[in-house]
């Protein structure tokens, strides 16, 4: 290690020109990154929904809708609307009616379905002029026609970014011994960043969410191993000339910063194995800026501090954090009150936590930052009840089992209704796979009977059945679908002697069909659309998704029917998430129980921590059961693999100061000293993850990075207020328990030097002190 560390520093100005051309080059590389809006094909390829979408997948065309809710309109009025959007360029279809469903208390709902998909300019153009026809009344867009997610997460996000680098600057300056050390911490922190975005390429694609949050993620997570190298580096100078002393710094802070990244890597490992892969997308990533923010302090760092050296001894100030003597003392009184009590609200928090209501629909997720789209959602759910829609994917070619299968879906509890090529009704009845003869033909189209024999006679002898209609052509009969088709194609023809009206409405009717047959009908699969007035998250919608598929099975024995919606989604993410909270759980327990082992030599120590820091998570959660406050169940999953691999440092830094004073002093005055002497590290990494968490749960509009910000924020500072009023007197009570547990010397791992002063206070507080 001397001999690494000693190449380090003596090659200190090549390694800042490589990374200076490293940076530049990651800039440009940035762009390459390939990021992923589609959460659903995060879902395990095993569930059905995902599935049923790489089925769907180029086999139908899906055109982008929008639920239009207009608040104290007249009936008359609506329809007049109604009428104005049908007009509309890109506009290919709108719903409205008399009934509940599009006309309630003075509220009118059009279902409107544009020419393309959500961000392309015909939708975007048609839903704009939609907007600016009801732009006198009080109307509401539930709709995903112009959104991107990662564009507007990315907004956000770099507002969050500005307003912590400023939060981070001002805490650097407080804890920091000097100024001139916050440009260095800065700089470093710069350079891993930029080398993390510009590698992201090197995976095939990375989510919205790891893209937009790893930056501010990597930022609080990783800042502490830089602040530990700077003030090895202040220490050592006390001894040695700077460069002297920047290689010992270097020698001693590598296998402690190191050792200190295996907690946190260890948690994130943990989001590698769950099935879910946005946790393990995030984890991944979150890894790679990790080992990055090493790679700078290790390799860019000596040579920013050596060049910053004189600065930083000219703008050198006096220590800022306050000595907390009285919270030590206060450990030490209640060590024998405050770990019972703990224990019991340790068992009461993780009822609660193991039992908190959780979210598997991502539509219905909201954040605290509501957009004017999500408002749309709730006001429309208000006022009209759930829509909750579901595709059920057969196999094409069967129109008469697809027919009879809607049929028997329609008559479900909580359907309400049911679309499909073979239900799909023309006129007066007939749907486009009903059969017609001659008579019903000429009543349908409206068209004489000599253009009608002539119709079915030419159809007839194009699909080679001369025999049945030369004998019997009254008797004739095809399928809607197919006549039409043909009549179009053949609507010109100067033997059918049409007029141009007609021509129109066969085209017009063709037109419809197209669309019908495009979004409902592919070369291998038929799609059929149900709509349920339940919530999708409920029982009542789980079980409708097993009586389809009860039914599709008298129709298709053979399988390969699916259901897809939100309802399919929410239940295999919650089947999902019983699989991934165990495995999250356990792992990131493991990896970091197996890290403290190692690093302690000690069996004891390591329940303590784990207490600690669990209990943190626990009651991190708890308050969602008290309130019945639903949480989206990945957030809960991804924070605590994060809380238990990065908050456990906190609960190090105390433990490993205590161990260490504890050699020579007292346990009154080794806890004191202490938590003075973990105080600084506690304020700045704490504060900082803390900080940044809740600044994402409050600026994001995207559900799951909201719910990940907050519970980050707010479970750091319940871990930090924990190791500060409750981990002492653990370290206390089990003393002795500590002693008999630790199986060898320990390597000493993340300790943040004690200057000193610390010593003298020390000093002045046990006369056996050094």
């Amino acid at each position: 290690m001397r001999k690494i560390s000693a190449f380090i520093v003596n090659n200190r100005n090549f390694i800042m020109v490589v990374f200076a051309v490293a940076m530049v080059i990651s800039i440009f590389t940035s762009g390459l990154v390939k990021v992923n809006s589609n959460l659903y094909s995060f879902l395990p390829e095993s569930t059905e929904t995902r599935q049923a979408l790489d089925v769907m997948d180029g086999q139908f065309v899906t055109y982008s809708t929008a639920k239009v809710m207009v608040e104290d309109i007249s009936y008359d009025d609506a329809l007049e609307i109604y009428n104005e959007i049908s007009e509309i360029d890109g506009v290919k279809s709108v719903v409205f009616d008399d009934t509940e469903t599009h006309y309630k208390d003075g509220n009118a709902m059009f279902s409107v379905t544009v020419a393309g998909e959500d961000n392309d300019e015909v939708s975007v153009n048609a839903i704009n002029e939609v907007k600016n026809l009801v732009r006198h009344y009080t109307s509401y867009f539930d709709t995903t026609i112009g959104y991107n997610p990662a564009v507007k997460i990315v907004k956000e996000m770099t507002l969050v970014g500005i307003i912590v680098v400023i939060i981070v600057v001002a805490l650097l300056s407080l804890t920091s011994r000097s100024y001139a050390e916050v440009p260095v911490l800065l700089i470093t922190f710069v350079a891993a960043a930029l080398l993390q975005f510009g590698t992201n390429f090197l995976f095939k694609e990375i989510s919205y969410v790891s893209n937009a949050v790893t930056l501010i993620l990597q930022l609080a997570l990783a800042i502490d191993y830089a602040i530990i190298l700077c003030n090895r580096f202040a220490e050592e100078k006390q001894y040695y000339e700077p460069v002297e002393a920047m290689t010992t710094a270097l020698q001693k802070g590598i296998p402690e910063i190191a050792s200190s990244s295996l907690t946190t890597i260890g948690g994130l490992i943990a989001m590698a194995f769950m099935q879910f892969c946005l946790g393990s997308d995030l984890g991944r990533v979150l890894i790679k800026s990790i080992v990055f923010s090493m790679l700078s302090v290790f390799l860019l760092m000596p040579g920013l501090l050596l060049m910053f050296n004189k600065a930083i001894d000219k703008t050198r100030h006096r220590n800022f954090i306050p000595r907390i003597d009285a919270v030590g003392r206060f450990a030490w009184k209640s060590r024998k009150i405050i770990p019972p009590i703990f224990a019991v609200i340790l068992v009461i928090a993780a009822y609660l936590s193991l039992n908190c209501p959780f979210s598997y629909n991502y539509t219905d997720a909201m954040p605290l930052n509501l957009t004017e789209r999500q408002e749309a959602r709730v006001a429309v759910t208000e006022a009209f009840g759930y829509n909750n829609m579901m595709a059920v994917v057969v196999p094409t070619g069967d129109y008469e089992s697809e027919a009879d299968l809607l049929d028997d879906i329609a008559e479900l509890d909580h359907v309400i209704d049911v679309q499909g090529i073979a239900a799909t009704e023309v006129m007066d009845g007939y749907r486009l796979i009903d059969e017609i003869n001659l008579k019903q033909f000429m009543k349908i189209a409206d068209v004489d009977e000599m253009t009608a024999s002539a119709l079915f006679a030419y159809y007839g002898a194009s699909n080679g059945d001369h025999n049945e209609v030369s004998t019997d052509l009254d008797n004739y009969k095809v399928k809607i679908l197919d006549l039409f088709m043909f009549l179009y194609d053949i609507r010109e023809d100067e033997d059918m002697s049409l007029s141009s009206e007609q021509i129109a409405m066969i085209s017009e009717l063709h037109e419809k069909l197209e669309d019908a047959t495009a979004q409902l009908q592919g070369t291998k699969y038929s799609r059929m659309l149900v709509y349920c007035d339940t919530d999708v998250q409920s029982q009542e919608s789980f079980d409708i998704i097993d009586e389809i598929h009860e039914l599709a099975e008298n129709y298709y024995p053979d399988g390969n029917v699916y259901v897809a919606g939100d309802a399919t989604c929410s239940r295999d993410l919650k089947e999902t998430y019983t699989k991934d909270n165990a495995m999250v759980s356990v792992l990131s327990v493991v990896f970091v129980v197996l890290v403290i082992l190692l690093t302690f030599r000690s069996a004891g120590l390591p329940v303590l921590l784990i207490a600690i820091i669990q209990g943190s998570i626990w009651i991190n959660f708890a308050g969602h059961f008290v309130f019945n406050s639903p949480i989206f169940f990945v957030g809960y999953l991804i924070v605590t693999a994060i809380q238990m691999g990065a908050n456990i440092d906190y609960a190090i830094v105390v433990s490993n100061r205590y161990i260490t004073l504890r050699q020579n002093n007292s346990k009154r005055v080794s806890i004191i000293g202490a938590l003075n002497g973990a105080l600084p590290t506690l304020v700045t990494s704490g504060s900082i993850l803390a900080i940044a968490g809740l600044l994402i749960g409050c600026v994001s509009s995207e559900a799951i990075t909201s719910s990940i910000g907050i519970a980050i924020g707010r479970g750091t500072f319940v871990s930090l207020f924990l190791v500060l009023f409750v981990l002492p007197q653990l370290l206390l009570w089990g003393d002795g328990f500590i002693r008999k547990t630790t199986l060898a010397k320990k390597i000493h791992f993340r300790v943040p030097p004690i200057f000193k002063d610390d010593f003298e206070e020390i000093g002045r507080k046990n006369k056996k002190g050094r």
